[in-house]
């Protein structure tokens, strides 16, 4: 059980994944093969010395990048079309599904209850499964309702939504909920 404030355990994979890629401050910490291996590997997704490619890597952001936007879609708010600044693309959800079905997943009948797992574990493509396993966790527990990524476009971190209703937009109101606010007010005024 997560405690106050704290993401669930079903879905702390996928919130550390989405958030290797920093939109705001335009970084990504999984932006090279070696670091896309050394993350994985600190999570124990890769075995030592698994090797992990520049094709490996396009399909890791593929993947994150179709996860955020499946997410958003999630809760209502994937653009019809991409706009450059907004942090998400529309066409990633197509993509991560096309990606999802050569991941093979199984049902691992020796945890108690029987959950998803990958088919061949320590592999990158076992990597990626694990974090298609923990969505479907999450959707089984329920936490998957909340799990939201903000709505600012220059920002999209990804989020557990703790409030009482489920109605928290931003990762955070002090910053950007504020600039959303403050840009609502700039349009109202003129």
């Amino acid at each position: 059980m997560a405690e106050p404030g704290e993401t669930p355990a079903s879905l702390r994979l996928v919130e550390d994944f989405l958030n290797t890629r920093s939109v705001e401050l335009g970084t990504d910490d999984v932006g090279t093969p070696a670091a896309l291996g050394e993350w994985l590997r600190d999570r124990g997704l890769l075995t030592a010395g698994s090797p992990v490619g520049p094709d490996d890597l396009r399909r890791a952001v593929r993947l994150r990048e179709g996860v955020r936007a499946l997410v958003a879609a999630h809760q209502g708010e994937l653009p019809a079309t991409p706009d450059p600044g907004d942090g998400l693309d529309p066409a990633a959800l197509a993509d991560l599904d096309g990606l999802a079905r050569g991941l093979a997943l199984v049902v691992d009948v020796t945890n108690d209850p029987p959950r998803l797992a990958p088919a061949a574990p320590g592999t990158v493509d076992a990597a990626f499964a694990a974090v298609l396993a923990a969505i479907a966790d999450a959707a089984a527990d329920g936490s998957w309702a909340r799990f939201k990524v903000c709505r600012e476009p220059g920002c999209r971190w990804a989020y557990y939504d703790h409030s009482r209703n489920r109605s928290r937009a931003w990762c955070s109101m002090e910053t950007c909920g504020n600039r959303a606010k403050a840009r609502a007010f700039r349009n109202r005024a003129r």
